[in-house]
């Protein structure tokens, strides 16, 4: 498909809904995106609601072609979301916007297929490497939930995979985090590692390390976990954040050593750009790169946390133009 004129492009989770319209370009990102709004799931009854309410806002007609980036599971184009009561309707949106083309893909595909066009300027080095130009590359990120993309080099393209890999079970590495898997399968009979890279999940491991230390819990939202990495008011929630980093770096280093790719890995999603200097300065990196005998193998591997917001927004206008 040659590139539309524009395109209503969306990326929506759990937590929110961004919308943009994305216009043909000749820069580096190949599309501009123009009048970008964010809503709160929690804020509409349902995703027709948020769409509408961003229609309101446009100040121009809304493009009759759209690819919606959705954390959903998908059923005969009945979306329904993995982390939210709602449900995303193909026929039923497809025909309240009067749109001739609909696509409707996974939230990391999305985001897997923009991670390519982002510049320098919109990431920050977490591990330096040397990537191989022939090899995997992996995106993934915790959010609302934790999504892990592929991009793998075929021939003069790149394929994009995304996967579920975020639903893996949970391997603890210390004692302490031990503890906290029995903790956590009192409620979960499989711990996965989503069961804590994700706002749910540092929830999750603040409660635990609440109970292990003896000490009344205080009911923190996961933004106000995030927050007390920056302070010393909530002690424990502090060191929630710690143990979340160093978990990531578990899971980034399974993932990089499962799937090959020594071409490098692409940190996003919702939660590390508000942790970005507490993150670069945690056990990431110890940790994924602690892998015995094969550390080697991880040596050369970069890293690289994604700040942008605009990334699935991108991916989906390019997952259309290439469809």
């Amino acid at each position: 498909m040659s590139a539309p004129k524009s395109i209503l492009v969306a990326d929506i989770g759990g937590t929110n809904a961004r919308f943009a319209i994305a216009t043909s370009d000749d820069g580096p990102m190949g599309f501009a995106l123009k009048h970008q709004q964010s809503f709160r799931a929690e804020d509409f009854d349902n995703l027709l609601g948020a769409v509408n309410a961003y229609g309101e806002y446009l100040p121009i007609p809304m493009p009759d072609q759209t690819c919606f980036a959705v954390a959903a599971q998908p059923s005969n184009g009945v979306y329904h979301f993995t982390n939210s009561p709602w449900v995303l309707d193909s026929k039923e949106i497809k025909s309240a916007l009067s749109l001739d083309t609909m696509m409707v893909v996974n939230d990391f595909q999305a985001m897997t297929s923009g991670a390519r066009f982002m510049q320098d300027k919109d990431r920050l080095l977490v591990r330096d490497g040397t990537a191989e130009p022939n090899a995997p590359l992996v995106v993934l990120g915790p959010g609302t939930g934790l999504g892990l993309g592929l991009l793998v080099p075929c021939d003069d393209r790149v394929r994009i995979i995304a996967t579920e890999g975020g639903h893996a079970a949970f391997a603890p590495q210390t004692e302490e985090e031990i503890e906290i898997l029995r903790l956590i399968m009192r409620e979960h009979k499989t711990v996965l590692f989503e069961h804590l890279l994700s706002g749910r999940g540092l929830v999750n491991i603040h409660r635990a390390l609440c109970v292990l230390a003896d000490k009344p819990r205080v009911s923190l939202r996961p933004s106000d976990i995030t927050a007390a990495a920056y302070g010393n008011d909530y002690p424990i929630a502090k060191k929630a954040v710690n143990v979340f980093c160093a978990v990531l770096g578990s899971f980034a280093g399974n993932v990089a050593v499962t799937t090959g790719a020594r071409g490098g890995i692409i940190l996003a999603g919702g939660i590390l750009p508000r942790i970005a200097d507490v993150f670069l300065k945690s056990e990431f990196n110890a940790r994924f790169a602690t892998k015995g005998p094969h550390e080697n193998y991880l040596a050369k591997v970069p890293v690289y946390l994604l700040t942008s917001e605009a990334t699935a927004l991108i991916g989906a206008a390019h997952l259309l133009k290439d469809a």
